[in-house]
């Protein structure tokens, strides 16, 4: 073979190994970090609550005992929060709260009712219901994350209605709310409620409330009405449902622990941020013995700690100087700073249904240490 024809041929080979090499350092690190950090919280939460492995439920809830069971979830949450809100309060004195009354503007959707051998009796004698809707409400960016929920009430009688009469009946007509997470899945019994036929409204705090403090950007429920309330509806683009949400603002520590939130990754050019890993117990096949909530948002403490950048103590300060100086000291590290707790409703391993308390689980804010 030709001296020339060697070197084009080695020259190729090398070429080609060059860019195999370049391929495998330009592949993300990171392409399969989700499941891992996945796998790490599934592993972390067993270990915490003392299983080897998900249970085995042999005996499952029904729709009323689940409803039961996530009321109990949510008072649960309220009181954590409440005992954390007088805690902050005893700390830094008394401080001053708002209240704000948002008219929000979810939409409606009619969908096919329910097959009959999937309806609830109702006692009503109604041949065509349950009458199924889909509401979906985007985050506004008035309506953030720093709000407590005090209570969100959706309002069925439109201005200017002149009655109600679908709603008359010889049995008081109701409605059952479900959380679609998403649209994928089965539908989780919220609650069922009466309709008051003079003044028709829906109770969705137990939806709104864990909604409105967690990261997704809109909220998927469904409705099953036992009377028909299509007259109550919007009927044109000129009218709007209302949903009216009273939220609770606070001003001092939890205001600046709200704040960190929104110190999330993407805004701080590579600086300790917040990053969120959303955790779907029915994605990760968790969702037959955790009843709520059915997912939650990791945050964990991620980037770079340049010098004077959150430290975390005089000490953290010098540290990052130091290491600004000379590479031979390490710099510090972005680390949580903040908690809030989470209250998981789940199977315990004897196939009871238990509640446990995360007290140092939801990372809210991060600095360097």
């Amino acid at each position: 073979m030709p001296k020339a024809l060697r070197d084009v041929e080695a020259a190729l080979t090398c070429l080609q190994l060059l860019l195999l090499i370049s391929g495998v350092e330009l592949r993300p690190h990171t392409w399969d970090g989700d499941g891992i950090q996945l796998e790490a919280v599934k592993k972390g939460i067993l270990e915490r609550l003392g299983m080897p492995a998900p249970p085995v439920i042999r005996h499952r809830l029904d729709q009323e005992s689940i409803r039961r069971a996530q009321q109990l979830y949510q008072r649960t949450v309220d009181e954590l929060m409440q005992n954390r809100s007088r805690e902050e309060e005893e700390e830094e004195g008394a401080v001053p709260r708002t209240r704000r009354l948002h008219r929000l503007t979810p939409t409606l959707l009619r969908r096919p009712d329910l097959p009959r051998e999937h309806r609830e009796p109702s006692g009503a004698g109604d041949t065509v219901g349950p009458h199924r809707y889909h509401l979906l409400l985007a985050r506004t960016e008035a309506f953030h994350r720093q709000l407590r929920v005090v209570q969100a009430e959706l309002k069925l009688l439109k201005p200017g209605s002149p009655g109600v009469a679908p709603l008359r009946s010889s049995v008081p007509p109701r409605v059952s709310v479900y959380s679609i997470g998403g649209g994928q899945g089965t539908p989780r019994l919220l609650q069922s409620q009466e309709l008051d036929p003079d003044a028709p409204s829906v109770d969705l705090t137990a939806a709104v409330q864990p909604w409105a403090a967690g990261a997704e950007d809109s909220l998927r429920l469904e409705l099953l009405f036992s009377a028909d309330v299509s007259a109550l509806l919007p009927s044109s683009s000129s009218e709007a449902l209302v949903l009216e949400v009273v939220t609770q603002e606070r001003r001092g520590r939890g205001a600046r622990r709200a704040r960190g939130l929104e110190e999330e990754c993407g805004k701080s050019d590579g600086k300790c941020c917040l990053k969120s890993l959303k955790v779907s117990f029915q994605d990760i096949g968790w969702s037959d013995w955790i009843i709520a909530p059915n997912s939650y948002y990791m945050r964990f403490c991620e980037g770079s700690c340049p010098h004077n950048y959150k430290p975390a103590s005089m000490h953290a300060q010098i540290k990052a100087r130091m290491h600004s100086l000379s590479k031979a000291t390490p710099p510090p590290c972005c680390v949580p700073a903040g908690y809030d707790p989470m209250v998981l409703m789940h199977y315990n391993s004897e196939g009871r249904l238990v509640s446990t308390v995360f007290e140092d689980m939801l990372v809210t804010k991060c600095h360097c240490a």
